[in-house]
């Protein structure tokens, strides 16, 4: 089983997000293989807004990928 180290963590959440929000990442996208979940954070004006936390029961929507739909039971198999 695949466990991240806090650090890790740390550095996903915090650290990257920050630095790709700052550089304008339209799509900040978390994976957690474990739990199978996705969540999502969009940039609007400059700062992330959160979108949710979905799971391989859902569907989810690329935003920078125009019509692209996405099927995450597909995805966590």
């Amino acid at each position: 089983m695949l466990r991240l180290s806090p650090s890790s963590v740390k550095q996903d959440r915090w650290t990257k997000y920050k630095l790709d929000e700052k550089m304008g990442v339209k799509e900040y996208w978390l994976v957690d293989p474990v739990n199978e979940s996705v969540e999502i954070h969009i940039i609007t004006g400059g700062q992330y807004q959160f979108q949710g936390v979905f799971t391989k029961d859902d569907y989810t929507s690329v935003h920078v990928l125009t019509g692209l739909e996405l099927d995450l039971s597909e995805i966590f198999i």
